[in-house]
């Protein structure tokens, strides 16, 4: 992880929260809920349709569109401000790298359901760290 350039006083650093979980646990209106002041919410899903529309739902694309968030949540959160994820980041091995290499002080919070689509190829997850 390079240097920091921060752009604003280090009195003020935001915190990221990142939930994560399967298709339909409800990340999203969790986030949305979420009661923090200065709040940026990124939405995975909002992303796809929104920004990036060159990614599918295979591995490397699920891969890809994690560690373009993490990125964008990284700017953010050096400018102080409070960033919520909602997004399924499925696999073990790259939250425990966006924590090494991206986001060092992320909060990991696993989001599960009745409502949250079973594990499958289509819809991975992989619990635990």
């Amino acid at each position: 992880m390079g240097a920091i350039h921060r752009v604003i006083p280090d009195d003020r650093p935001g915190q990221v929260w990142w939930f994560h979980g399967n298709s339909g646990s409800g990340k999203t209106n969790i986030a949305l809920k979420f009661d923090v002041p200065n709040k940026i919410i990124l939405d995975a899903d909002d992303f796809r349709e929104s920004v990036w529309d060159d990614l599918g739902f295979d591995e490397k694309s699920r891969r890809k569109q994690n560690d373009r968030l993490a990125r964008i949540a990284r700017v953010l959160w050096i400018q102080g401000k409070n960033v919520v994820i909602a997004s399924i980041c499925p696999y073990k091995d790259q939250r425990k790298q966006i924590r090494k290499e991206i986001l060092p002080d992320v909060k990991w919070i696993y989001v599960n359901s009745k409502d949250s689509k079973p594990n499958s190829k289509e819809y991975p997850f992989e619990e635990g760290w």
